[in-house]
């Protein structure tokens, strides 16, 4: 890149302000299309903010866990709302056949998290992704959890050691285009497949209600409230 660091940063103000032209070399660095050249490999908070604003991305919510949790669901315009029931694998959220092999096909990895098999990765960038069930079983039992209502809708409030908090909406599930559950149950996919389940039909979620959370085994066509996370 031919031009200087005091240069570059002139650049990003006139085209911050609106009457620059950004005439840079994209690069993958963070996940979506950097307006940085990839020598420099930075990307200004204000582009990551707008960013995300356009992609209806949560804001990270730091638990004092190993990753940062998502503050809303994907599909949602606030934290108590559901978002999308999306099955395991579904990363364009749009199926809803209960064939278990369109998820996302008969010979799953054990982990999507990440990949393009992954809906957080694929509508929100960066590295937002499905936890694994390590996360989920940390935040579990590293977490106060809470059955709480906000705005109408029940669900379970979880603070973490470090005063930081995020509701998971009870939203239930969707199985084919019927819904079941909702305010009573909260059902959220983890990233990984249960190996051992007949022909792999099955991948672990985190579901709760007011009795406390766990990690089960469900159908993998099953569409479920998406929490994404964060690598720190």
């Amino acid at each position: 890149m031919s031009q200087t660091l005091s240069d570059l940063f002139e650049t990003l103000k006139q085209a911050r302000e609106g009457y620059g032209i950004l005439d840079l070399f994209p690069a993958e660095c963070d996940g979506f299309d950097s307006i940085l050249d990839d020598e420099v490999e930075l990307t200004p908070a204000w582009w990551i903010n707008e960013e995300r604003q356009r992609r209806g991305t949560g804001i990270p919510v730091d638990l004092g866990l190993s990753v940062l949790w998502s503050s809303r669901n994907v599909g949602a315009a606030s934290g108590e709302l559901p978002g999308l029931y999306v099955g395991w694998g579904d990363a364009g959220g749009n199926l809803t056949s209960i064939n278990v092999d369109d998820y996302p096909c008969s010979d799953p990895p054990e982990d999507i998290g990440g990949s393009d098999c992954d809906i957080a990765r694929e509508r929100w960038a960066e590295t937002w992704r499905l936890p694994t069930r390590a996360e989920v079983q940390e935040l579990i039992q590293k977490c106060q959890w809470r059955w709480t209502v906000i705005n109408g809708i029940p669900g379970a409030q979880i603070i973490g050691r470090n005063g930081g908090s995020i509701f998971l909406p009870a939203a239930g599930d969707r199985y084919g285009t019927d819904y079941e559950d909702a305010y009573y149950y909260g059902r959220y996919w983890t990233s990984e497949l249960r190996p051992d389940s007949d022909e792999q039909r099955q991948a672990f979620a985190m579901e709760f209600s007011q009795m406390g959370p766990e990690i089960v085994p469900l159908v993998r066509h099953m569409g479920l409230s998406i929490r994404p996370v964060l690598e720190k």
